[in-house]
């Protein structure tokens, strides 16, 4: 009985080194390929929402087209893994209701437009050295704190009912096998951002300001591709789904270890302590360390601040960011890419709202102040 407690014990402990260790490995590649694909710059994401630029939608579409093929291969590979990870997005979602979802979503759309960034991004502009994302990161836990201070327990004390639309996933409203959906969607959101590639090339789209050299870009639709391939690997080592906003709330729970602030915001702490959690926290700051790499490779390192936001911007863009992450109970890689992936409506609600509020703020911020290129953010 004790060699079997001690083989239990070595293997859990054996299995908590391998995941931790993949953590921070997939972290590094998730940052170095949206360093690479330029999706980090301020400028890009604002320009997106005014269909200046294409780099973001097509690396978006090419991260969940091969999120969506990646799922695929676990089904086929490992159908109980998949369920496992599916059901556990699934259950995460299940108090947060389709007013909630539309309202967080569009909440991080002008939040995009207002920092520049998103709440996965903003590990990605720290690692390149960009100052105003370190005012973003901080507006960010600031909306981490006010969501669990004052909205947690009312926004989440009821659950959604089962039959609610926001909990249905496509496969069963339609009758027709998941796997059979997520190859045909798959191929066609990656071939859609191949097509945009082939008549808005994205080297044509990189940003070049007076007096700064020219930053080198991959494929915004490799890199995409790159990036949702990363949730295969989720899946099967962390039986759990991409996403990377969640490192924002165990990042303000370690606060929950001081008994004051566990006692003020006792909602925080289940983020505070375990393995799981610390994956979560792992996989951002590998997010930093691979940005950091890949800025520095391209002897870019500070990134000028001409790649930023204003101040007020990146604190109040932040601040938006994580507060509608979590009303919306996950980000654009959360929502976005694996919600997407798993065909869930309200994922797809939650979606629409970020980049519809997106394009609405940025649209009306152009009409207000005639400030098309967003000088004064």
């Amino acid at each position: 009985k004790s060699d079997k407690t001690k083989t239990t014990k070595s293997s859990n402990g054996t299995t908590d080194l391998v995941q931790i260790v993949s953590a921070s490995g997939l972290g590094i590649a998730f940052g170095i390929l949206m360093n690479k694909a330029n999706v980090y710059l301020a400028p890009i994401i604002r320009d997106q929402m005014l269909f200046k630029r294409f780099i973001m939608i097509k690396m978006f579409l090419g991260a969940v087209g091969a999120s969506m093929l990646s799922s695929s291969i676990v089904i086929l590979v490992s159908e109980p893994t998949y369920r496992t990870a599916c059901n556990a997005f699934i259950h995460r979602n299940n108090r947060i209701h389709g007013i909630h979802l539309l309202v967080g979503g569009t909440l991080i759309g002008v939040g995009m437009v207002l920092a520049g960034s998103c709440p996965g991004t903003v590990f990605v502009q720290m690692g390149s050295g960009l100052q105003n994302s370190f005012i973003t990161c901080l507006g960010a836990i600031c909306g981490v704190l006010f969501y669990y201070a004052f909205l947690f327990k009312r926004l989440t004390k009821d659950e959604v009912p089962k039959s609610s639309i926001v909990l249905q996933q496509l496969p069963e409203l339609i009758g027709v096998k998941r796997i059979y959906l997520n190859v045909m969607f798959g191929s066609i959101f990656i071939g859609t951002a191949f097509a945009l590639e082939h008549f808005f090339p994205y080297k044509s789209d990189l940003i070049t300001p007076k007096g700064l050299p020219s930053l080198v870009g991959w494929s915004p639709v490799l890199c995409g591709i790159g990036i949702g391939s990363l949730q295969l690997f989720f899946m099967m080592l962390f039986k759990k789904s991409l996403g990377i906003s969640t490192g924002f709330n165990v990042l303000v729970a370690q606060l929950c270890r001081i008994r004051f602030l566990k006692n003020l915001i006792p909602s925080l702490e289940p983020f505070a302590y375990g393995v799981q959690n610390s994956l979560a926290l792992l996989f951002a700051l590998g997010a930093i360390g691979g940005s950091f790499v890949s800025t520095v490779s391209a002897n870019q390192f500070p990134l000028n601040e001409q790649y930023g936001a204003g101040v007020w911007s990146s604190f109040c863009g932040g601040f938006l960011l994580s507060l509608g992450a979590r009303c919306a109970g996950g980000c654009t890689s959360g929502q976005g890419i694996s919600g997407v992936t798993h065909l869930l409506i309200g994922s797809l609600i939650a979606t629409a709202g970020m980049f519809g509020g997106g394009m609405l703020f940025a649209a009306g911020y152009g009409f207000i102040t005639k400030d098309w290129r967003f000088r004064a953010l």
